[in-house]
């Protein structure tokens, strides 16, 4: 647990320190807990090169959903790569991921388990980019986008399709909604 901790209640605190979780205060107030977690992930020493997968985030307040993409944003921007691992940010509704610049191919269904619904969104993050995509019911090539201009929401996967194909000149953030699930089954 990480945080200036300012909201943190006292059993909250009592329930973790009693299960030896490491609680960590960083007083900084220009930064969110978010930011401070992911930073700390970053910088701490002897990481290996891992994903990281934030639960539960973009939900709620949307000034706190922005900065949570703004971080996912920051965590790739100068790593080109991907050596360092990627971000990726589950809600209860959807996957959302940073795709650097060039060719990705995304799968979205596999013979066993088909948990990707047919929504995909694919938005610009600093600055406009060019996207070409194959495998959506509306694929685009040489498509620019960028704030202010068009950006691609509401996008479907086909039907047939196991493999998304997105490339683009600059970063966009990737997002896909899970299926469904009916009452009483679990993911």
């Amino acid at each position: 647990m990480i945080g200036d901790l300012d909201s943190l209640r006292p059993e909250v605190r009592t329930f973790y320190a009693s299960r030896s979780t490491p609680i960590i205060h960083d007083p900084d107030q220009e930064s969110t807990d978010f930011g401070k977690a992911t930073s700390w992930i970053q910088a701490h020493p002897g990481r290996l090169a891992l994903d990281t997968v934030a639960l539960g985030s973009i939900g709620g307040r949307v000034d706190q959903g922005l900065s949570q993409l703004h971080h996912l944003y920051l965590w790739q921007k100068n790593n080109p790569e991907y050596t360092d691992g990627r971000l990726y940010l589950l809600t209860p509704e959807s996957l959302v991921f940073l795709l650097k610049p060039g060719l990705h191919r995304i799968r979205v269904r596999d013979a066993e388990e088909d948990i990707f619904d047919k929504y995909v969104g694919i938005l610009p993050v600093g600055g406009p980019s060019v996207i070409t995509t194959r495998g959506l019911e509306w694929d685009v090539t040489g498509w620019p986008t960028e704030f202010g201009g068009r950006v691609s929401t509401s996008n479907h996967v086909r039907p047939e399709i196991n493999m998304v194909e997105v490339e683009t000149t600059a970063d966009v953030l990737f997002t896909i909604s899970f299926r469904e699930v009916p009452d009483g089954r679990e993911t």
